[in-house]
C-alpha cells in the first residue's frame, strides 16, 4: 500500500490538503510501483508516493497552491500534470493513464485541474490570496468572507452569522490552532489579509475532528516562505474629508430627557460641520465649523524566503497602523444657551502588528511549521460629546488602554509507516487589557445622591460649610480601574490516521484534543465607594434604614443613610482568577467504495466544565466546578454520504447529518458564579462628618467604613447561583441535515446547490422560575429565582411535570402581584417554553477560478431563521454579547405573544433573500478592477413593548413587515507597473458603497419610550386583554414613543482608501 512520504490526517478541515488517485496502463489495469512526485512553490521540498498493488497513490500534508505532479515508471512514458490547484483542506482525485514506451519520454499536460472534492460533505468556500487581493476588502481577514453563501456580517448577531447562527457560535483557527474566544465567543484576533495565504469558512458537513461550533468554522492560514526571496512594502491612507467620504447620513436624533422629548432628523454635516459657521476658540480667534479631522495610515512590510533551500523557509511581517481624530469641542451645549468657547481634542489609535512563520522539512517523512502572530493595539485620548455636554474637568487627552493580543501555533505531520501517520496541532492565544492611563485617586470615592444643603444650619456644617454639596456631586470622576484582563488558551490536538483496504478504502482516524483556559481580571473599585443620601430612607432591607426608621431603632439615621460598594464584605466590579479545561476524543472513518461512493462516519465526545469565579465557599451549594459535562453527555455522531456520479470528479451529490455541541462560554460563570460582584453595604447615617467614612481608603477595614454610624446589612444584586443549577442540565446542542450537489462546468468553473436545516435541540440560559412562599403574616407571595437550566426542561417545567414553576394562581388581593383586588379568580400561568431556533436555506452558487485574466462568483440564498431564541449573541437585544445569560427567559411572559401563544416567527436577524457577487479582471496593460456586490432583504420589524423592565412582543414577530431591500457594491482598482524582473510598483484605490446606497436600515420598534409595570397589567396579560389595551394604556400614561415604526438609520455613506505597493 503506497503512502506519501510526508502526510497528515485526512480530516476535511485540517490546514493541509491531499491529492490521491489511481494510475493505470492503457488497458485500464493498475500499475503498481509508479513513482509519484509533487512540487509547488508553496511546498518545502517534495511530496512523494509510490502506487500500491491497486495502482493507488496518496500525496498528503500538502499546503494549498499550484502543483506539478510527475508520474514515472520504467518502460512507460513519464507523465507530468502541471497547473493542479489545491485549496485548503481539499481532497482531489487525480486518476491518470501511462502509456508504454521503448525509450524514456515525457508528456506534459497543463491544466485540467480537478475542481470538486468528491470525498467530502463539507460545504464552504476558500478564498486564496490571489482572489482576495484583487477585490475590495476591509482591514481584517473577515471582511470578505461575507461573500460566501450563508455567511453574513450582521449588526445584531454579535459577529459573523453562519447559517443563521450568531457570532459566539463560530470557531476560529489560525494555522491549525484554536484561537476562539472562550469567554464571550467569536473572533479575538484581527489579522490583515495581506499577511494571509488563504481563508476558508465551513458552514456544514464537517467531520468529528471539529466541535464546539453551531455556526461555522473559520480556518486562516498565514503566508509562508519559498525557495525565492519575496517581499512587499505597502501603505494605505484614508480620511474623512469630503473628497474621500460622502455626505453624512441623516439619522433620527432622540433626546428623551429634554422637555417635550425631542425627535428630529439631522445629519452632522448640516448640524455641526456646515463649513461656514465660525466657532470661538478658547485662546482667542475663531475656527470654521468643518468635519472632525480623521486620518489613518497603515503600513505592511513583509519578507519571505529560505534559510536552507528545500529544508527551511521563513516569512516575516510588520504591520503598523496609526489613526487620529482632531476635533473642536466645548462644554456648554455648543453655546445654545450661554456663550461658549471651543478647544481642540485629539484621539489616537495605534496598532503594532506582526507575524513570523517557519516551515521545515528536516528529513523524509516529517513536516513542521511554527508561527507567531501579534496584533497589539492601544488608544490614547478621547473626544467629549459633540453636543457639548461633557465634563470639562475630565482629562480627555490622557484616557487610554493597551490591548496586547498574541497567538502561536506549532504543527507536525510525520509518517510512521506506509499506512500510518501522526499529526500534532498545538496553539496558544492570549489577550489582555492593561496600562490604564487614568486611574482613580488613591483614596475613597464619595458621591451625594441628594444634597445636604438642608443641613446647612447644623452646627457641624456651620463650622464646615465647604462640606456642603449639591445632588450628584462626586469627589472625582472615576471610581473603578482595570488593572488587567488577561485570558488565554493553550490547545493541543493529536491525531493518528491508518489506511487500509477492506471492501474499499478506509481512512481511519482517531484523535484527542485538550484545551487549557485561564481567565483573570480586575476591573473594580480599588477603594471604597461611598454613596450618601441625605435625609432619606433606604427600604431595600426588611426594615427601614435612615430618617424613616423609629428614632429608638439602631438603624435610625438622623442625617439619612449611605451605602458602600467595595468594602469589607465584598469587592465591587468584575474580579476573578479562574481556569478551566476541556477534553475531546473522536473517531472517524472515510470509507470509499468502488471509487465513487464515500461514507464519512464519525463520533465525537467532549467533556467540559464551568469553573467558579469566586473562592468564597460559604455560598449555598458552593462547588469549584458548578457545571460539569463528561464525555458521555456530549456524544456527537457525524454521517456523510458523497457520490461521484460519473466517476470523473465532474459531478457529486452529497448529504450529511450531525449533532454539534457548544463549548460553554465563561461569561455565564462570570455573572452566575461570583465573577461580577454587585454588593452594597447599607448604613444609618448618624454622624454628619461624612469625610470620616472609609477615610483610610482600605477595602477590608470594617470599623473605618462604619465611622461612628451603624451597619444595617448588605444587598447582593448578583448573588452566586451555586444552589440554582439544574441537576438535569444538559449541554447546548444543535442538529444539522444538509443535501447538495456540485457540478464542474468547465476547466475553472463550477456550480453548486445546497439545502440545509439546522435545528436547535436545547440551549443553556438563566431562566426566571416562579414559585410561592408564605409571608410572616400568612399571605402568599410569588417570587422569582434565576436558575441555570435548559429552557423548557428540568426545573423550568411546571411542578406537575417535575419542575419548580407554579402553574396556577388564585388572586388573594393587593399583596398579589397579579391582581389589585380579592377577586378570587384563578389564572393559568404560562410555563417556560423550550428555546427554539430553526434555520432552513437553499444556496445556489457559481464559482470561476482565475483564468483568462478574470475570476468571479455569484450566489443566491433563500433562507429562514425563526423561533424564540436567536442564539448565544442576542439579536433580540440588538446584538448583545451575553452567552448563557440573555434576557429571552427572564420573565414568564417573554416567551409568548400577547395572546399566550409561544413566541415564534422570523428572528430579528432573518433575511429571506441574499444575492452576492464578486469578480475581478486584469487588463494586459497592468490595470486590475475588482468588485463585490450585495442585495439583501431587510430585517423583520416587530412591535416591542418595554414592560416590567424587560421587553414583550404582544403582536408576535414581524407584525410590522420588513425593512426595505438593500443593494450596494464596492470597487477596487489597482494599476501595476513592472519595473524590472520581479520588481513591481502599484497604486490602488478602493471605494466602499460606490453605489452611494442610503436605504433605511432600522426603525423604532418600541411602542413606549420607557418601561411601565403594575399588577393590573400582569392580570391583563394572563386574561388576554393586554394585547387589546396596551396602546391605549401606554398613550394614557404619556410614555408612548412618538416615532414608533418610523425609520432612524440609513446605510452608511461612501468612503475611499488609497494604497501604494512595491513588491519584489
Amino acid at each position: 500500500m503506497g503512502l506519501a512520504v510526508a502526510g497528515t490526517a485526512f480530516a476535511q478541515l485540517t490546514p493541509t490538503a491531499r491529492i490521491n488517485g489511481r494510475v493505470a496502463d492503457s488497458q485500464g489495469g493498475p500499475l503498481p510501483g509508479v513513482s509519484v512526485t509533487a512540487t509547488s512553490p508553496k511546498l518545502v521540498g517534495k511530496a512523494a508516493a509510490v502506487t500500491d498493488t491497486s495502482g493507488v497513490y496518496r500525496l498528503m500534508a500538502l499546503p494549498s497552491g499550484t502543483y506539478e505532479i510527475t508520474f514515472a515508471l520504467p518502460g512507460f512514458r513519464t507523465l507530468v500534470r502541471s497547473g493542479i490547484l489545491v485549496e485548503l483542506s481539499q481532497t482531489l482525485s487525480l486518476n491518470v493513464t501511462l502509456e508504454a514506451a521503448a525509450i524514456d519520454e515525457q508528456i506534459t499536460v497543463v491544466g485540467q485541474s480537478p475542481l470538486i472534492d468528491v470525498k467530502s460533505t463539507v460545504k464552504g468556500q476558500v478564498m486564496t490570496k490571489e482572489t482576495f487581493l484583487t477585490l475590495p476588502r476591509g482591514r481584517s481577514f473577515d471582511s470578505l468572507i461575507s461573500t460566501i453563501p450563508g455567511v453574513q456580517k450582521e449588526s445584531n448577531t454579535a459577529g459573523l452569522s453562519v447559517d443563521g447562527a450568531t457570532g459566539p457560535e463560530n470557531m476560529f483557527y489560525v494555522d491549525g490552532a484554536d484561537i476562539s474566544d472562550f469567554h464571550y465567543g467569536g473572533d479575538p484576533q484581527n489579522i490583515v489579509l495581506e499577511l494571509l495565504e488563504e481563508v476558508k469558512v465551513t458552514a456544514s458537513g464537517y467531520n468529528a475532528e471539529y466541535g464546539g461550533s453551531m455556526g461555522g468554522v473559520v480556518n486562516v492560514i498565514t503566508r509562508a516562505g519559498s525557495n525565492e526571496f519575496h517581499g512587499d512594502i505597502i501603505g494605505y491612507y484614508e480620511n474623512n474629508q469630503k473628497y474621500m467620504q460622502g455626505a453624512s447620513r441623516t439619522f433620527l436624533r432622540q433626546d428623551i430627557y429634554s422637555p417635550g422629548y425631542v425627535y428630529e432628523y439631522v445629519n452632522y454635516d448640516e448640524l455641526y460641520f456646515d463649513g461656514t459657521t465660525l466657532l470661538p476658540l478658547e485662546g482667542g480667534g475663531t475656527a470654521t465649523a468643518n468635519r472632525d479631522r480623521y486620518s489613518r495610515f497603515e503600513g505592511v512590510f513583509s519578507l519571505g524566503g529560505y534559510i536552507i533551500k528545500d529544508k527551511l523557509w521563513f516569512f516575516g511581517s510588520f504591520n503598523p497602523a496609526y489613526s487620529q481624530t482632531l476635533a473642536l469641542r466645548d462644554f456648554n451645549d455648543r453655546g445654545l444657551v450661554d456663550p461658549t468657547t471651543f478647544q481642540t481634542f485629539k484621539a489616537k489609535n495605534k496598532g503594532l502588528n506582526g507575524s513570523i512563520r517557519l516551515s521545515a522539512a528536516p528529513f523524509a517523512g516529517l513536516r513542521l511549521a511554527a508561527s507567531f502572530i501579534n496584533t497589539f493595539t492601544n488608544y490614547r485620548g478621547a473626544l467629549p460629546d459633540i453636543r457639548g455636554n461633557g465634563t470639562e474637568t475630565y482629562e480627555w487627552g490622557r484616557e487610554g488602554y493597551d490591548y496586547p493580543n498574541m497567538s502561536a501555533s506549532l504543527t507536525a505531520d510525520y509518517s510512521l509507516s506506509n499506512n500510518m501517520l501522526i499529526s500534532y496541532r498545538g496553539g496558544w492565544h492570549e489577550q489582555d487589557t492593561t496600562n490604564e492611563q487614568i486611574a482613580p485617586p488613591d483614596a475613597s470615592f464619595y458621591r451625594f445622591g441628594t444634597t445636604n444643603s438642608g443641613f446647612a444650619s447644623d452646627p457641624f456644617f456651620v463650622s464646615n460649610p465647604d462640606l456642603l454639596h449639591s445632588a450628584a456631586w462626586q469627589s472625582n470622576p472615576l471610581n473603578q480601574t482595570t488593572l488587567y484582563y488577561k485570558r488565554g488558551k493553550v490547545s493541543n490536538n493529536l491525531d493518528l490516521t491508518y489506511y487500509l483496504n477492506w471492501a474499499g478504502e478506509h481512512a481511519l482516524k482517531a484523535g484527542i484534543g485538550y484545551n487549557y483556559l485561564y481567565d483573570n481580571r480586575f476591573t473594580g473599585a480599588p477603594h471604597p465607594c461611598v454613596y450618601i443620601y441625605w435625609g432619606q430612607t433606604n427600604s431595600q432591607l426588611d426594615y427601614p434604614v435612615g430618617v424613616g426608621a423609629d428614632p429608638a431603632d439602631p438603624y435610625y439615621g438622623a442625617y439619612g443613610y449611605y451605602f458602600i460598594r467595595g468594602s469589607f464584605t465584598s469587592g465591587y466590579g468584575s474580579v476573578w482568577d479562574s481556569s478551566s479545561n476541556n477534553l475531546s476524543v473522536y473517531l472517524q472513518d472515510s470509507w470509499t467504495i468502488d471509487d465513487r461512493l464515500t461514507l464519512n462516519l464519525g463520533l465525537r465526545a467532549e467533556s467540559q466544565y464551568m469553573p467558579a469565579f469566586t473562592d468564597e465557599s460559604t455560598w449555598p451549594g458552593y462547588a469549584p466546578k458548578p457545571i460539569t459535562f463528561d464525555l458521555g453527555q456530549s456524544l456527537a455522531p457525524r454521517l456523510g454520504v458523497v457520490y461521484d456520479v460519473f466517476g470523473d470528479s465532474s459531478l457529486k451529490v452529497f448529504g450529511s447529518f450531525g449533532i454539534y455541541y457548544d463549548i460553554m462560554k465563561l461569561y455565564l460563570g462570570q455573572l452566575t458564579f461570583g465573577g461580577s460582584k454587585r454588593v452594597e453595604d447599607i448604613y444609618a447615617l448618624q454622624d454628619p462628618d461624612w469625610t470620616q467614612i472609609a477615610s483610610n481608603g482600605l477595602l477590608d477595614d470594617a470599623a473605618n467604613q462604619e465611622a461612628g454610624n451603624t451597619y444595617a446589612g448588605s444587598m447582593y444584586y448578583l448573588p452566586p447561583s451555586f444552589d440554582r443549577v439544574d441537576p438535569d442540565l444538559k449541554p447546548t446542542a444543535q442538529r444539522e441535515i444538509s443535501f447538495g450537489a456540485e457540478k464542474k462546468l468547465g476547466e475553472s468553473m463550477s456550480l453548486s446547490v445546497r439545502l440545509v436545516n439546522k435545528h436547535l435541540i436545547r440551549a443553556i440560559e438563566d431562566v426566571g422560575v416562579y414559585n410561592t412562599e408564605v409571608n410572616p403574616d400568612g399571605t402568599i407571595r410569588v417570587y422569582q429565582d434565576f436558575w441555570v437550566t435548559n429552557p423548557g426542561y428540568g426545573v423550568s417545567r411546571p411542578i406537575s411535570e417535575g419542575g419548580e414553576f407554579i402553574e396556577t394562581w388564585t388572586d388573594p388581593g393587593p399583596d398579589n402581584r397579579f391582581g389589585t383586588a380579592d377577586d378570587g379568580l384563578t389564572y393559568d400561568l404560562w410555563p417556560c417554553p423550550k428555546a427554539t431556533r430553526d434555520y432552513w436555506a437553499v444556496n445556489l452558487s457559481f464559482e470561476k477560478r482565475f483564468s483568462h485574466n478574470w475570476q468571479g462568483g455569484a450566489s443566491y440564498t433563500w433562507s429562514r431563521v425563526y423561533g424564540n431564541f436567536s442564539g448565544l449573541g442576542s439579536s433580540d437585544e440588538g446584538g448583545r454579547l451575553g452567552p448563557g445569560v440573555e434576557q429571552d427567559f427572564d420573565r414568564w411572559f417573554m416567551g409568548y405573544d400577547g395572546l399566550g401563544d409561544v413566541l415564534t416567527g422570523p428572528l430579528p436577524h432573518d433575511r429571506s433573500h441574499y444575492l452576492k457577487a464578486y469578480g475581478s479582471y486584469s487588463f494586459p496593460f497592468g490595470l486590475t478592477v475588482g468588485a463585490v456586490a450585495y442585495g439583501r432583504s431587510g430585517f423583520p420589524v416587530t412591535t416591542k413593548v418595554l414592560f416590567n423592565s424587560k421587553y414583550f412582543y404582544p403582536e408576535g414577530r414581524a407584525d410590522l413587515g420588513r425593512l426595505p431591500f438593500t443593494f450596494w457594491a464596492d470597487i477596487y482598482m489597482d494599476y501595476t507597473l513592472k519595473i524590472a524582473g520581479k520588481y513591481r510598483a502599484s497604486i490602488n484605490l478602493q471605494i466602499n458603497n460606490v453605489t452611494n446606497t442610503d436605504t433605511i436600515q432600522s426603525k423604532i420598534m418600541t411602542y413606549n419610550r420607557s418601561t411601565f409595570s403594575g399588577n393590573t397589567y400582569f392580570r391583563q396579560i394572563l386574561d388576554g386583554t393586554f394585547v387589546e389595551n396596551y396602546k391605549t394604556t401606554i398613550d394614557g400614561l404619556g410614555i408612548n414613543h412618538a416615532m414608533y415604526n418610523e425609520w432612524d438609520t440609513r446605510f452608511a455613506t461612501w468612503s475611499g482608501r488609497l494604497g501604494l505597493k512595491f513588491s519584489f
